[in-house]
């Protein structure tokens, strides 16, 4: 598990259009499989800074996006750690489903007694 080839990497996609104005994507990459997706933000080409991939200048807006991308990076990094402490093999498919939400449980647990109840009601 530890011999995971691995890589987190953010950079503005190319689009056909004259706009200077892009998507920031984001591709994670594990045992040379990668995955992309759209982290639905737009940035200026001309204040961005390939080999950081962050935003340059000290404006709020650039701080604002750093501070995304930052914070995204830190959480895939996370469950990363998650994945191979609980012994689990660590994919691209699993780290993107994280990003996406996909893997987020949606069931609850419902707690009932007959105290609760009568106190309800009463």
């Amino acid at each position: 598990m530890l011999g995971n080839s691995f890589g987190i990497t953010f950079f503005l996609k190319s689009s056909t259009s004259k706009t200077n104005v892009r998507y920031v994507y984001l591709r994670i990459t594990v045992d040379g499989i990668p995955k992309e997706t759209s982290t639905k933000r737009k940035w200026v080409t001309d204040r961005w800074d390939q080999k950081t991939e962050r935003t340059t200048g000290g404006k709020e807006d650039a701080k604002i996006l750093n501070f995304f991308l930052d914070a995204m990076h830190m959480k895939i990094q996370q469950h990363k750690s998650e994945l191979m402490l609980a012994g689990q093999l660590l994919t691209t498919q699993k780290l993107m489903d994280f990003v996406m939400g996909k893997n987020v449980s949606k069931a609850t647990i419902v707690r009932s007694s007959k105290s609760t109840m009568m106190n309800y009601w009463l």
